[in-house]
């Protein structure tokens, strides 16, 4: 699987302290993405799922939920899967995904998976519907909370105004959040 970065404890991208994975790969090539630098494959940037897992360990076991984005992470549809049912052998958080696909289109090429995300965050990035509220990038996509026992949790955080963390990682600053518009 092609990930470009793991960070934690991210408070930014879902709520509670999160474990977020950032994915390689997306055809959407979206206006104003938040993360273009992840559009294309790349090989130098391979993990196997069984040696990620590992390193993730220590953070799956202190951390309040997981958020997997990218680029779009089901650009590797079947790799995410694959980790996701890695994950929830080790902790039972709630794992947040980020696609611009629709719903209707992952249920339907991972039926049989789609259970295994709690909550899913769908559709495209418009720059001009970006109205600087809650999870989603633009008004246009949806959030879906598939895992139930999980609706208090997301109640409040679909409505609140977006924040951004820094951190420095390998002498470079990385700003985590959804972008505000101006």
């Amino acid at each position: 699987m092609q990930i470009d970065r793991v960070l934690y404890p991210i408070t930014t991208l879902g709520p509670g302290k999160r474990l977020v994975i950032w994915t390689i790969g997306c055809p959407h090539h979206c206006a104003n993405c938040s993360n273009p630098e992840l559009w294309n494959p790349n090989l130098d940037k391979e993990i196997e799922i069984q040696y990620l897992i590992e390193y993730l360990e220590p953070y799956l076991i202190k951390c309040e939920g997981i958020t997997i984005t990218g680029g779009d992470p089901f650009y590797q549809g079947n790799e995410l899967i694959k980790l996701i049912f890695e994950i929830k052998k080790i902790c039972n958080v709630d794992i947040l995904v980020y696609t611009g696909y629709s719903y209707a289109y992952v249920k339907r090429k991972y039926s049989k998976a789609i259970s295994s995300i709690d909550v899913l965050v769908d559709g495209l990035y418009v720059d001009k519907l970006n109205n600087n509220i809650g999870l989603k990038g633009s008004s246009n996509q949806n959030v879906y909370i598939i895992n139930p026992s999980f609706k208090e949790k997301y109640k409040d955080f679909n409505s609140l105004e977006r924040q951004r963390q820094n951190f420095i990682v390998k002498d470079k600053i990385i700003s985590v959040g959804i972008p505000r518009k101006a």
